[in-house]
């Protein structure tokens, strides 16, 4: 498996734009991690704390150099950029859900790649949005810009899915916003949206259709 890189330059658009997590992120990953919403849709640790979540980002590294995962945080632009003028001193996956909370008050939501497939250049794609920036564009937005970039060079994948559960709504008009179309369900009625240029390989793709 290949090492996941991060993208360069850093992926921005009009809303957001995407940078690695960072340790001063923590409080709002315990934010995500217990929301009511978040917690319906996406699976979270048991142990839902502050060290927990210092521990999942120390090891944004490692899965990528494992070609596991790479998840990106979501900011305003022009602001937390690592290293920039605006970086603040002070030294993430499916479905799209909102997130309640006021920690970290620069992080929009957090958009990721995993489960990659090398055989069929596939990987899924999953979201979550602070809930005080949902309905803007941030989470259509974030999921465009890691699309375009992972579809091209350097990971050059043929195609990308998300998983949407039918009973969020939220989830699929981003989707359906962001290019994806669906293919397929899921034996557990999970919707199958696919982007890349062989939308048709995902069909029976992962854990199956």
């Amino acid at each position: 498996m290949m090492r996941l890189p991060l993208p360069e330059p850093t992926l921005a658009g009009m809303r957001c734009l995407l940078r690695p997590w960072e340790l001063r992120d923590a409080a709002t990953l315990v934010a995500a991690w217990s929301d009511p919403e978040v917690r319906r849709w996406l699976p979270v640790p048991d142990h839902a704390d502050r060290a927990a979540a210092a521990d999942w980002i120390a090891g944004e590294a490692d899965r990528r150099r494992a070609g596991l995962a790479l998840d990106l945080v979501a900011v305003e632009p022009g602001r937390g950029v690592l290293g920039g003028p605006d970086a603040d001193p002070v030294g993430r996956p499916g479905n799209g859900s909102d997130v309640s909370g006021e920690a970290g008050a620069d992080v929009l939501g957090e958009v990721g790649l995993s489960a990659f497939d090398p055989e069929r250049g596939a990987a899924l794609i999953g979201w979550w949005t602070v809930h005080r920036h949902r309905r803007r564009g941030v989470a259509t937005e974030m999921v465009r810009l890691l699309t375009t970039w992972a579809l091209g060079p350097p990971l050059g994948l043929e195609v990308l899915v998300a998983e949407v559960e039918p009973g969020n709504p939220g989830s699929l008009a981003v989707a359906l916003a962001a290019g994806y179309e669906e293919v397929g369900r899921r034996h557990d009625g999970r919707l199958v949206m696919a982007a890349g240029t062989v939308t048709g390989a995902v069909i029976g793709w992962g854990r199956g259709v």
